[in-house]
């Protein structure tokens, strides 16, 4: 008998009621537009995708900070909405951007590792005091940095602040939404690995949210490509960066800047149109911008990626509509 997910989402939906001006009526924008994954107990599942495509709204949702318009999020096979929000906050965690914006700037560094246990009561003071010690002994902040404040920190240790403040609970997933993102090459690297050996240490689940593809091939064990609210591609990590199946897929894959001097920018073919989260083009919502777009891409909307099984959201790689071997992905 298979494992049965320790995280997963049914039609995901989360729509925005927006402003388009004083005289025009407000429009419906789908951040989040029917996404299913699950994620195994264990796993690091990557999420990547441009600005905009409902990464983060997302997060918040696995989070159980946003409730979902349409759809459900379950953890161990059950619905998370019912479960209250602190029984919930016990077992999922989030680390989250900008590590500045997230910490209070008046409490110091022990005070803020310490704070969720004393939020759920857990243990006495010695023991709370212990045990976040302990934590920011393990992520690398000696003990020297307990009176500190944030803003005597630097961004890389600030980070690690984070870490220690959503471990000190000892859950079960981390939700990181980019949390790489602020901080330089270096210290990103730094970052990464310490992430890796926590995940081993405390046999963590992660969902790793990025829009750098490098760090995710770095930390990944399967990858989910997000385009405009929908997940358009699903599979390891090995499979998107070695075969990628989805034109968009592809293009960020191309998009990735090298260190040679006469490279110059690359160009993806992509045209000169952006993707327009409150007016989505019919059918393949990506086809304005795909080089290879071709018959029903224009209004026939591509079936879903499976969860379990993964693959492309593309009639180039579906039997019913591929026109040929030649134009599918190998």
């Amino acid at each position: 008998m298979s494992q049965p997910p320790i995280l997963e989402t049914l039609g995901l939906h989360r729509r925005f009621r927006v402003s388009q001006g004083m005289f025009k009526p407000k429009a419906t924008l789908n951040a989040v537009n029917g996404v299913d994954l699950r994620v195994m107990r264990g796993e690091t599942l990557g999420i990547v995708g441009e600005s905009g495509c409902g990464k983060s709204t997302l997060a918040q949702m696995l989070l159980n900070l946003l409730p979902p318009s349409e759809g459900h999020v379950l953890f161990d096979g059950h619905p998370a909405a019912d479960a209250g929000r602190a029984a919930f906050a016990r077992r999922v965690q989030p680390i989250f951007q900008d590590p500045f914006s997230s910490l209070n700037p008046r409490k110091t560094i022990l005070d803020i590792v310490s704070m969720p246990l004393r939020v759920h009561r857990i243990g006495t003071a010695a023991e709370q005091e212990r045990t976040a010690r302990r934590l920011m002994e393990r992520v690398g902040l000696p003990a020297r940095f307990a009176s500190r404040y944030p803003k005597e920190l630097s961004g890389g240790q600030r980070q690690r602040v984070a870490i220690a403040r959503a471990l000190v609970m000892q859950p079960e997933v981390v939700i990181c939404d980019e949390p790489t993102s602020a901080l330089d090459a270096s210290v990103q690297s730094q970052i990464l690995n310490l992430l890796m050996e926590l995940k081993a240490d405390f046999n963590l689940t992660y969902v790793f949210i990025s829009h750098n593809l490098s760090v995710v091939e770095h930390i990944a064990d399967r990858v989910a490509v997000m385009y405009l609210g929908r997940v358009v591609e699903l599979t390891g990590v090995d499979g998107i960066f070695d075969a990628p199946q989805h034109p968009y897929t592809k293009a960020l894959l191309e998009s990735v800047l090298t260190v040679a001097p006469d490279d110059g920018v690359p160009d993806l073919a992509l045209g000169a149109g952006f993707p327009d989260p409150l007016h989505p083009a019919p059918g393949c919502p990506f086809h304005p911008r795909c080089p290879r777009a071709y018959g029903p891409c224009d209004s026939v909307v591509p079936r879903p990626v499976s969860p379990v099984t993964g693959g492309a959201a593309c009639h180039l790689t579906d039997p019913e509509y591929a026109p040929d071997k030649e134009r599918a992905f190998a």
